[in-house]
């Protein structure tokens, strides 16, 4: 029934991940003087299951949503997505590992944040084959800084509001779950 609870749990997140994603990439960049730019909210889900998954279950569902996503928006948006979400799941686990003592939520999606879009702007580095595309990071990480603190506060009240959660799948997480 656990493995049950899990795999339920897994394909629940894989599909409001997808479905955000789908949603968010329909309407163009909010910004008009960073295109491409967006808030990201799947990363929401990403970032929750970075709290209540195992590694390799957090890895299963970025995969599972960047095929499915990319089932609607592309290839080449899922050339752009897996590179940053890799990048970002990797730095985010990285910085992770420092401990609530030392980062917060916030700060692990501020991580990611800023990370996704350097991942981004590296597959556009190597699409285009020139680093000219590299200039544009100061835009992207300042969007992405800004993103991933709108997406850490929302994930900080989520992982403490969400009670079944608690219950089903955090243990040695409930160090990071702040009132």
């Amino acid at each position: 029934m656990k493995n049950l609870n899990r795999i339920v749990y897994i394909a629940l997140l894989t599909a409001t991940a997808t479905i955000i994603g789908i949603i968010e990439s329909s309407f163009p960049s909010p910004f008009a003087f960073a295109p491409g730019a967006k808030f990201g909210f799947a990363n929401l889900v990403i970032l929750m299951a970075i709290f209540t998954l195992k590694k390799s279950e957090v890895g299963l569902l970025l995969l599972l949503k960047l095929l499915l996503t990319a089932l609607f928006t592309g290839f080449s948006v899922f050339l752009y997505s897996a590179t940053g979400g890799l990048l970002s799941l990797l730095a985010m686990y990285a910085i992770k590992a420092f401990g609530p003592r030392w980062v917060s939520l916030i700060g692990i999606s501020l991580v990611g944040g800023f990370f996704h879009n350097v991942g981004q702007l590296l597959m556009a580095t190597v699409i285009a084959k020139t680093p000219s595309v590299l200039l544009y990071l100061p835009w992207l990480a300042f969007f992405g800084l800004l993103a991933g603190f709108f997406i850490g506060i929302a994930g900080n009240s989520l992982l403490y509001r969400i009670k079944p959660i608690h219950t089903l799948f955090i243990k040695e997480n409930k160090i990071w779950i702040t009132k």
